[in-house]
């Protein structure tokens, strides 16, 4: 079963007591208008990413049980896309295969249905718009390979997260740093390569400049609270990186942004500023 990734910069764990300097009871502070725009986008592509993440990852258990063992060389990855009932995920071949699909299922929440393995003589060709999303994966492995810093914070291969094409044709890649142990969760080693309509590379970026694995905080007896805190010095407001691991972490992720100096509390697909109940 392939485990999957988590990201973020700076971190440690805050475990507030029963009795500690919780959050007020005060409704949630509404986010400066000039961040509103970027704080949506976070929280609706962090969501987006989380549903894909996840129906590459219930395939993923699946190919396994399908695809003869001599052919996993075969797959180049993986593409999802959207369905009336959930999702669609094709895995393409390499080389003279790479348009052509391997293997393809459809998902819903866990289940998966219409699997099929073709025969390496009748691979169909990937439909659009996976065709271009996969083309524009391995244009963004190319821009991958100029950053020879950019790396995974864990001993595995990168996992990777291809959303398709936006209004103005570009397509958003994230390369993330795998999860391979249970309970640990590497806090570093995400990146995002755009590929525009044209096949060259719009963005390059990467979420943090250092790797940190964590430990997931366990409640305690006395706790009433349990969750993540950590600093970003990278962006003026929580990401979709934030969102998408806070979906994983399953507690509470507090975000220190270090410029202009504020706290956010990323939860269940929100973004709350919580700069006024921070004691600091």
């Amino acid at each position: 079963m392939r485990l999957r990734g988590i990201c973020e910069s700076v971190v440690f764990l805050l475990a507030l007591g029963a009795h500690g300097n919780a959050a007020s009871a005060e409704a949630p502070q509404s986010a400066p208008a000039a961040l509103q725009s970027p704080i949506q986008s976070a929280i609706d592509r962090g969501r987006t990413m989380y549903l894909y993440d996840g129906a590459a990852w219930v395939t993923s258990d699946d190919i396994v049980t399908r695809l003869p063992h001599e052919r996993g060389p075969e797959v180049g990855g993986w593409i999802v896309t959207p369905v009336r009932d959930g999702f669609h995920v094709d895995y393409f071949g390499k080389n003279a295969a790479a348009d052509h699909v391997v293997y393809a299922a459809d998902v819903n929440g866990q289940t998966v249905s219409r699997a099929i393995v073709y025969a390496m003589t009748a691979e169909p060709m990937l439909k659009e718009p996976a065709l271009h999303m996969a083309r524009a994966l391995r244009a963004a492995w190319v821009e991958l390979s100029h950053h020879p810093d950019w790396r995974p914070c864990t001993n595995s291969h990168f996992n990777t997260i291809v959303l398709p094409p936006q209004l103005d044709g570009t397509i958003p890649v994230y390369f993330l740093t795998p999860q391979t142990e249970a309970g640990s969760f590497p806090f570093g080693g995400h990146y995002e390569i755009d590929i525009g309509a044209d096949g060259r590379t719009k963005l390059a970026r990467a979420f943090t400049r250092s790797c940190l694995n964590m430990t997931k905080p366990r409640m305690t007896a006395d706790s009433s609270v349990a969750m993540m805190f950590l600093t970003h010095s990278m962006d003026a407001q929580p990401t979709e990186i934030h969102v998408l691991e806070q979906y994983y972490v399953g507690v509470p992720v507090v975000v220190g942004i270090i410029e202009p100096r504020s706290f956010w509390k990323v939860e269940n697909g929100t973004i709350e500023n919580v700069s006024d109940q921070i004691k600091q």
